[in-house]
């Protein structure tokens, strides 16, 4: 038998919207920001009032009344061109790149993360993805 890797990706998006729900907090940067707001085409200002909350971290994406990130419409990202790197890295964060334990979480709450596959297959795949 193969590797899981060689069977399926280890990762593959399924557009669930479930790494859109925000729990960790989703914090642009300035230039995040300021993209945001020319793609959306409004004012800066409009856009900060409109769409980010302040945290002892520094601004959020607001999240909706019912939870999930402001910009998630039906699973699908609104502002997809210029959300946020941190919304563009998933899965691929330092949490889950640097424990297993992480890793292994993450394959429960997204399901376009191969529950077959190892903590190593996805370090090794993500190592091919960025060379």
């Amino acid at each position: 038998m193969g590797t899981p890797e060689a069977e399926s990706p280890v990762f593959l998006c399924q557009q669930c919207g479930e790494c859109c729900q925000g729990k960790g907090g989703i914090l642009p940067t300035p230039v995040e920001i300021e993209l945001m707001a020319h793609f959306l085409k409004i004012p800066g200002a409009h856009f900060r009032r409109d769409y980010l909350e302040q945290t002892p971290l520094g601004p959020a994406v607001k999240n909706k009344p019912g939870g999930g990130c402001i910009f998630n419409e039906q699973g699908r990202c609104r502002i997809h061109p210029v959300k946020p790197r941190i919304c563009r890295d998933w899965p691929f964060l330092p949490a889950i790149l640097l424990h297993e334990n992480e890793f292994e979480a993450s394959k429960e709450a997204c399901p376009g993360l191969n529950p077959d596959s190892r903590h190593e297959d996805f370090l090794k795949w993500w190592q091919e993805k960025i060379s």
